[in-house]
């Protein structure tokens, strides 16, 4: 049996375009492509968002905690400083989009790409991830505060210090990203692999001195 992979977003060809207000059904959006919108929605329980692509949209500041989105693709969106702590992601997207200071915290993400994204500050404490996968992206001083990381790939990222304090990071490869600092738990280290210049940067961490033939 071959090892499981990361599952791409179930979407139509074509979607029918829609506004962001007007898709809504009692909290509910499905089958729509919402595009060049500025969204501010305050919602007032969770929202639940179902084969959707939204496209060059701004969302200033929206709080959507414990939503659940599914089949969603966001490309060129801006959602710094949104709240989607304790929300569900699942086959859903983000490529070339801005998530300064995202609240990911206790969030599940599931099947879930970061592709050339923007994720400095970024929360996700707490939080589930399986099968996703980080590439392309800066991830500067993010946060993955005791995290669970279920066969999730980070590749080619910026993540100069992001915390990865009290998170197991056994299976996990960070070869191929770049930091000088990063904030880890050394008992949790067993099992991740890294290149040998980052092997070097957790050693002097981690206080060892090294010394040179």
């Amino acid at each position: 049996m071959g090892k499981m992979k990361r599952a791409e977003p179930k979407l139509p060809a074509e979607l029918p375009e829609s506004l962001f207000e007007e898709a809504m059904d009692d909290h509910y959006i499905t089958n729509c492509r919402i595009s060049q919108e500025t969204i501010d929605f305050a919602a007032e329980r969770a929202l639940h968002i179902d084969t959707v692509v939204f496209e060059n949209v701004n969302f200033v500041d929206i709080a959507w905690p414990r939503s659940e989105f599914v089949d969603v693709v966001f490309i060129n969106c801006d959602l710094s400083n949104a709240d989607f702590s304790r929300c569900v992601f699942h086959r859903t997207e983000f490529r070339n989009s801005k998530l300064m200071g995202t609240n990911f915290a206790e969030a599940g993400v599931r099947h879930t790409l970061f592709s050339e994204c923007v994720l400095n500050y970024a929360a996700f404490g707490f939080s589930l991830c399986t099968f996703s996968k980080f590439d392309t992206s800066s991830m500067r001083q993010a946060d993955f505060y005791e995290a669970e990381l279920k066969n999730t790939e980070f590749t080619s990222c910026d993540m100069n210090e992001i915390n990865f304090a009290e998170t197991d990071l056994k299976g996990v490869d960070l070869s191929s990203n770049r930091f000088e600092n990063i904030q880890v738990t050394i008992e949790k280290l067993a099992g991740c692999t890294v290149s040998p210049n980052q092997a070097l940067a957790f050693a002097r961490q981690f206080g060892m001195q090294i010394k040179d033939d």
